[in-house]
């Protein structure tokens, strides 16, 4: 059954909303890979709140049009996937390479960082980085440090002080 004019202009301003408010796209190729796979790899993406849909490449240009994203580098002719993640920059690129492992036949191809498109090297060192909860934790460790330390500089002087007593109690003992 085609799919209406009415249709289509739904999926493309619900698609442009989606792209407008997200903070991690990543586009993947996904040709080759089992339903079976691709229900995992939704499954797996779904649990850090990241969408995993494919779209029509026309229907992302127009999207990316409207969004007043160049695509002139924008290669794609066939099926694509995106992941979307509304939360976290680095999720969508992070996952996927991690199930690059067990299902080979997918395959990043770029994505959209800070409203421009970006190449695969870009995906893959946004990959690298840790999950925005990781780094916050050290981020709080850092900040915990100084604080720490001088703690355990203050409790120092006591430590050596209680010592010196206890020396001298024993001793007249």
């Amino acid at each position: 059954m085609a799919v209406t004019r009415k249709e289509k202009e739904a999926t493309l301003a619900t698609l442009t909303q989606e792209l407008k408010s997200a903070r991690g796209v990543v586009f993947a190729e996904y040709r080759g890979m089992t339903v079976k796979q691709l229900d995992n790899l939704r499954k797996n993406l779904r649990k850090e709140n990241v969408k995993y849909a494919v779209v029509k490449v026309t229907l992302l240009k127009k999207a990316l049009t409207a969004l007043g994203i160049n695509f002139d580098g924008f290669k794609y002719n066939g099926p694509l996937a995106l992941a979307v993640s509304q939360e976290e920059e680095t999720a969508p690129a992070r996952i996927l390479k991690s199930l690059m492992k067990e299902n080979p036949f997918l395959i990043l191809d770029g994505g959209i960082f800070n409203h421009e498109l970006v190449g695969v090297d870009v995906v893959l060192r946004l990959a690298s980085l840790q999950s925005k909860q990781q780094l916050l934790g050290q981020l709080v460790s850092v900040l915990s440090g100084p604080a720490r330390g001088l703690v355990t500089v203050l409790s120092g002087n006591t430590r050596n002080l209680l010592n010196a007593l206890k020396a001298i109690s024993e001793k007249n003992k």
